[in-house]
């Protein structure tokens, strides 16, 4: 499978032959050859799946391009973690894979509107000098720190990791001293925190601002 080929235009008919018409029993020895590194297992694993996993992406929210994008991502985490599945269980782990991975890209996209509500003062293009336009630069950030300030330690290590300085998962493992799945699970509730208090000090500052009229 081309990771380039685009996403089910080009399936065709499986390469399996002989498979029990049992679908348990298909696919346990689906799994079993999957397992052995059989590339015509992975195609008719990709073929059976695709289609369903593609719509399932759609329907939770995202845009076809993006939807591929994520098909693409779990099938690469599944063909290299398909010792976790049971026969009979295939289909409902992907759909879990699939969720997860689009939970995902909408968290960093409410991380990134986040950012980018504080920050859109000072990207804007100015007309005044250039020393003002600092100042609203040095002020989002200040309004970023005191976001970041009230996160404890941990998330807020893996935060900044990941979302500012942009290291894999796997660095940051090694960094902060934790295995990767931790570094995941410490990521989705850091950036489901900065959002929430993104909220918070925007409406605090609205009700600041009222107050003085």
């Amino acid at each position: 499978m081309e990771a380039s080929a685009p996403l089910v235009d080009c399936l065709e008919p499986s390469e399996l032959d002989g498979t029990p018409e049992d679908p348990v029993q298909g696919e346990a020895q689906l799994l079993l050859r999957c397992r052995a590194g059989d590339p015509a297992a992975h195609r008719a694993l990709y073929e059976q799946h695709a289609r369903t996993m593609l719509r399932t992406a759609r329907r939770l929210g995202l845009a076809r391009p993006e939807a591929e994008d994520v098909i693409q991502e779990v099938f690469t985490i599944a063909f290299r973690e398909l010792h976790r599945v049971q026969p009979g269980g295939l289909a409902a782990w992907l759909f879990r894979l699939v969720s997860n991975r689009v939970n995902d890209r909408h968290r960093r996209r409410r991380v990134r509107e986040t950012f980018g509500r504080l920050f859109s003062t000072a990207e804007e293009p100015q007309t005044d000098s250039d020393p003002e336009r600092e100042l609203l630069r040095r002020d989002a950030e200040i309004r970023v720190n005191r976001i970041l300030s009230r996160m404890s330690q941990k998330k807020r290590d893996v935060f900044v990791l990941f979302e500012l300085e942009g290291l894999p998962g796997e660095e940051i493992a090694l960094r902060v001293g934790v295995p990767v799945a931790t570094v995941w699970t410490r990521l989705y509730h850091a950036r489901t925190e900065f959002a929430r208090l993104g909220r918070s000090l925007e409406a605090a500052e609205a009700r600041s601002a009222g107050g003085d009229r």
